[in-house]
């Protein structure tokens, strides 16, 4: 049986809530789905916003918008699919014409700072979020991702660079020995940590422990 909260966000998409439609799926490796789709709105020019999108009934997930194209009005969505759970699930069956309840957007806490290095670590529920702030920053930024993804051998999602790291316990170890070799500098660097909530923690404390400025957020945990 729905939950107070349930009941009470479900009111509130149908208040709010609009329709779009999937014009295209694909996939990215074993476990990270491409969503293409067709809004009927436009959306503002800023990085890290998200769709709330229905998944069940009375079941609700963010996902960040990877990229916009204003010109078509189409959003594109990176879900991971690599772990058990109704989004997961969802995402995986959609299908061409396929019609997506929504509200949004909402969320673009991070933004591109004015840094020349831009540093993103996390894992791979954390890609859209990275790729949209790769969008959006300077043509002049030093940008560099580090991911944990299925797939080591990925070195490029949608344009954006990426470094993967250990999908397992190890990834901590990689990431200090890529970090240590790209010497980043402390004042002219901002780190974008994002994903499961017990390693942003992690790999938060350890960035704030050498200095410079660290935007965090945990998605899941």
């Amino acid at each position: 049986m729905p939950s107070i909260k349930d009941r009470a966000t479900s009111l509130l998409m149908s208040r709010i809530g609009k329709t779009a439609s999937v014009n295209h799926v694909r996939r990215i490796g074993n476990f990270l789905m491409q969503v293409e789709l067709q809004l009927p709105q436009l959306l503002p020019e800023r990085s890290t916003q998200h769709l709330k999108c229905e998944v069940a009934p009375y079941t609700y997930r963010d996902y960040t918008v990877a990229n916009w194209d204003a010109a078509t009005q189409t959003a594109t969505l990176l879900i991971d699919c690599g772990h058990d759970g109704v989004g997961s699930y969802w995402a995986l069956d959609l299908q061409p014409g396929q019609e997506v309840y929504y509200a949004g957007p909402g969320g673009g806490s991070h933004q591109p700072t004015n840094s020349q290095h831009l540093v993103c670590i996390g894992d791979a529920s954390a890609t859209g979020h990275f790729c949209s702030l790769y969008q959006c920053k300077a043509a002049t930024q030093q940008f560099h991702c580090f991911l944990q993804l299925d797939n080591p051998a990925t070195r490029q999602i949608m344009q954006m660079p990426v470094q993967p790291l250990s999908n397992n316990e190890h990834y901590f170890v990689d990431l200090h020995e890529w970090l240590y070799s790209h010497n980043f500098p402390v004042t002219d660097t901002t780190f974008y940590v994002a994903g499961n909530q017990r390693m942003v923690v992690q790999v938060r404390k350890s960035l704030r422990q050498q200095g410079g400025q660290v935007k965090a957020v945990g998605f899941w945990g």
